[in-house]
């Protein structure tokens, strides 16, 4: 789970993507206790231990590099383990992980997949994805751009929402294999490149991983540079002014083990809620420690992503905790899902676990 978060694997090989995957600790930690599965499993006391699979994060380096994860670690006699892992869902699917980190829209696929009632119980980053084209392109939106050639660098995250407001708007269909569109799945690096040499018409893009095309004028954003937040916020919150909707990094877990293990799910909330307020402090200084979590490859690159966070979108939230207020919010994207055909209709919508501060 980080700034810089790319591609998942498809959800269809997310299972047997499990055997492949090699788990790494965190320094100093001893042997990992597997996370049990299965959906009649019963859940086991954590005993102090948090297993927890994720991308790696910039935030996450700051708070070990500064040993604000070890103090708190000490202060609470609660340790978090973690697997840094590109195929985080591979790994919980597995069963080797309590928590793992995701897309709120993707919740529904995940519980599809492992057969497992989950729960959301924090958040993090919202969806920062743009829909850029090429500078010579005469698109003004998602629905002028009808039988073109889009990119992405997935056929589900982030392409989920951009296929919702597609739909809404247009009623048009944005999927792999078929649609109103020709979606082109590479890698989010590869993405931005591919619009400008003219093989892709336009692009779902993560803009830390587009520098060099948007800070050169070769591409063009659409809808202003807004992100998929920003334009949820305007379109469908009734809170303009909150822009954390939806979600591109949730921190999920059995249902089950939540409730089981209040005191560790509420510690993790509480660590990573640090962890966002060390963000709000010291964004620069983590930005410039680890520029390789940005894609920032030089420091004309670098002060690139510092300008987009401050004058376009920061997608770091403010808190990582909860309240009715908000999940009403977001349980209002899973209707939107469903009308566009992304959830069926009898699916229910994600459970919420609502921890209180401590």
């Amino acid at each position: 789970m980080n700034a810089s978060r790319i591609a998942r694997p498809d959800r269809r090989r997310l299972i047997a993507a499990t055997a492949a995957v090699t788990l790494v600790a965190s320094a100093g930690c001893g042997a990992r206790p597997a996370a049990q599965t299965g959906a009649n499993a019963e859940a086991k006391d954590a005993n102090g231990v948090v297993n927890m699979v994720m991308a790696p994060d910039p935030v996450w380096k700051w708070m070990e590099s500064q040993g604000i994860k070890q103090e708190m670690e000490e202060e609470a006699k609660i340790q978090v383990l973690t697997s840094s892992s590109w195929d985080e869902f591979g790994v919980y699917a597995g069963g080797h992980a309590d928590v793992v980190s995701a897309a709120s829209y993707e919740v529904p696929e995940l519980e599809k997949q492992t057969g497992e009632k989950t729960t959301i119980f924090g958040k993090f980053n919202s969806d920062r994805s743009i829909l850029a084209v090429g500078k010579d392109s005469t698109a003004k939106d998602i629905c002028d751009l009808k039988g073109k050639k889009i990119v992405t660098h997935s056929a589900v995250s982030i392409t989920i929402m951009w296929g919702v407001f597609a739909k809404k708007w247009c009623d048009l269909d944005l999927r792999a294999g078929g649609g109103d569109y020709e979606l082109v799945v590479t890698d989010p690096q590869n993405a931005a490149g591919l619009i400008q040499r003219g093989d892709a018409d336009a692009g779902l893009l993560l803009p830390d991983f587009s520098i060099p095309q948007l800070s050169s004028g070769a591409i063009k954003p659409l809808y202003d540079s807004k992100s998929v937040s920003q334009i949820y916020a305007e379109q469908f919150s009734d809170n303009k002014t909150e822009l954390t909707h939806p979600q591109n990094n949730v921190f999920v877990a059995r249902k089950a083990w939540v409730e089981k293990n209040p005191e560790e799910a509420a510690f993790l909330i509480k660590m990573w809620d640090r962890g966002v307020q060390e963000w709000a402090k010291n964004r620069d200084k983590i930005i410039e420690a680890y520029p390789e979590d940005f894609a920032a490859e030089s420091d004309k690159d670098k002060a690139f992503i510092r300008d987009w966070l401050a004058n376009k979108y920061d997608w770091f939230v403010e808190s990582t905790y909860l309240d009715q207020a908000w999940v009403d919010s977001e349980t209002k994207l899973f209707n939107l899902m469903k009308e566009a055909g992304y959830v069926d209709k009898d699916v229910p919508d994600p459970d919420f676990t609502i921890l209180p501060k401590s």
